[in-house]
């Protein structure tokens, strides 16, 4: 009997030490596995805050960009003065801003096509795409077509935009819904379909 005492007092103490090495063992790998997927989650929601910082600067230089511009054609309506190196002030700013803003978006995975308005490329398909090349060659299209009226309208008195201007500023309007689309539905994907809209 004093036998058996000593082998089940042998076999808890074998146990209890095989318990012991599993837990110093399988414990930290343990916690070490939950820290590291931690880290993972919180890096995954950084790169995601990031894409959609980069979309959501996209939306607001397109945005700053057309204002510009709409404010130029109002001041032309409204018979006031416009200086043309203010315009070309306000408009290199926000050009600048707005393709620094595009080649951003490629780090999202949005390759930019090289479609655009003739000077400075090829002429668009006449179906829209949505993509930030179309809208970008409206707004050149359409900064052109105001600049053009603003020195007219400099050097002969006369204040009125065109109709050139007008519609060219439409086309602005729809490429930049397109885009804007396109942008709203990669925040979703981003989000995991999550986006709620207002």
């Amino acid at each position: 009997m004093a036998d058996n005492s000593a082998l089940y007092g042998l076999l808890g103490a074998l146990g209890g030490a095989s318990a012991a090495g599993l837990a110093a063992v399988y414990g930290p790998l343990r916690l070490h596995r939950r820290q590291a997927e931690q880290k993972a989650s919180e890096e995954q929601a950084r790169q995601s805050e990031t894409e959609i910082a980069r979309l959501l600067k996209m939306r607001t230089t397109g945005r700053a960009w057309i204002d510009a511009l709409e404010r130029f054609v109002q001041d032309l309506q409204t018979q006031h003065p416009v200086d043309v190196n203010r315009f070309d002030e306000i408009t290199d700013h926000v050009i600048r801003e707005a393709t620094e803003a595009g080649h951003a978006l490629a780090h999202n995975g949005l390759w930019l096509g090289s479609q655009d308005t003739p000077p400075h490329g090829t002429p668009r398909p006449d179906t829209a795409d949505g993509s930030f090349s179309e809208l970008l060659g409206h707004l050149r299209e359409a900064t052109r077509e105001v600049r053009a009226d603003v020195l007219r309208c400099s050097s002969h008195r006369e204040s009125t935009a065109r109709s050139e201007v007008l519609e060219a500023l439409e086309r602005v309007r729809a490429a930049r819904a397109q885009l804007n689309a396109a942008l709203l539905d990669q925040i979703d994907q981003i989000n995991g379909g999550h986006t709620r809209r207002l």
